[in-house]
């Protein structure tokens, strides 16, 4: 436990001060290596051979640049409304345990990741640039250079719901929890955890921002805050799925209790596209 809340304090600190002072092109080339590198990881789970990752790789680099010399406005839209699309469904197969997901994930696990994986970085580094319906030019990739704060404050509050999230859930969990929410894909998941998953970000952030920074919250704002919450878990529980279905337990051992790269990014897929629904469409 110690382990994870000490790579948690330096990881959060450390991207809230790149966030802060950090140039765009630093933040987006970063944030394009932690891509690159959790899709690796996820090929390594489906056992994928070198030469086959190597391969992968190159043509997730080669999209990558792709979407880089013919960003669009239509093109964000159509991701930020797609992805959500999927993710509903996900959340159904797991509320009824279809496991539509899961044939699907072992049928092409490759394809599923880069698509999830390519998808999660277009939506990070245009997020703040969702309302702009002209082609957009290199400029407006991840930060504008004329208003910094104003693009990093949505990245910065993104990483503090997500991870405020996972601290509410582990801690609630394993202090009070009793009763499992996914014993079979998730075993250390609890219900009492996941219910402070949700309540806590959200009186926490409607606090801060009502009472610290003196701005109006909306029930909308609210009801975003809730989804956001009730998807770091969909997410969460679609990597661990896929992790279950080839016997592995975490997806790396880069971050001491934590794991890999992938178990950090798992919430972020699915809230990234929320995210650009909420604040910019």
């Amino acid at each position: 436990m110690l382990n994870r809340i000490f790579t948690g304090i330096i990881l959060v600190s450390f991207f809230i001060t790149l966030l802060l002072y950090g140039s765009g092109l630093i933040i987006a080339s970063l944030f394009s290596i932690i891509s690159i590198y959790a899709f690796y990881e996820w090929l390594k789970i489906c056992k994928t051979t070198n030469k086959d990752i190597f391969t992968l790789i190159s043509f997730a680099l080669i999209m990558m640049t792709i979407f880089l010399l013919y960003y669009t406005h239509p093109v964000i839209i159509f991701l930020a409304y797609a992805s959500i699309f999927i993710w509903l469904l996900i959340l159904f197969d797991l509320l009824y345990g279809l496991n539509i997901y899961i044939r699907t994930l072992k049928t092409c696990p490759k394809a599923m990741g880069l698509v999830f994986i390519l998808t999660t970085w277009i939506l990070f580094i245009s997020l703040g640039n969702t309302t702009n319906s002209e082609i957009l030019s290199y400029d407006y990739l991840l930060f504008s250079n004329s208003e910094p704060f104003y693009i990093s404050q949505y990245y910065l509050f993104l990483i503090a719901l997500v991870s405020l999230t996972d601290m509410s859930g582990f801690f609630v969990g394993k202090l009070v929890g009793n009763r499992k929410l996914s014993p079979i894909i998730s075993p250390n998941k609890t219900i009492e955890g996941f219910v402070a998953s949700i309540l806590i970000p959200v009186i926490a952030f409607y606090i801060t921002f009502t009472y610290i920074f003196t701005v109006t919250i909306f029930l909308e704002d609210i009801f975003y805050m809730l989804i956001c919450c009730i998807f770091c878990t969909v997410g969460d529980l679609f990597v661990s799925s896929y992790k279950r279905l080839y016997e592995v337990k975490d997806s790396g051992k880069l971050l001491p209790g934590h794991g890999g790269v992938l178990d950090r990014l798992d919430s972020y897929l699915p809230t990234i596209a929320i995210l650009h629904i909420w604040l910019f469409l």
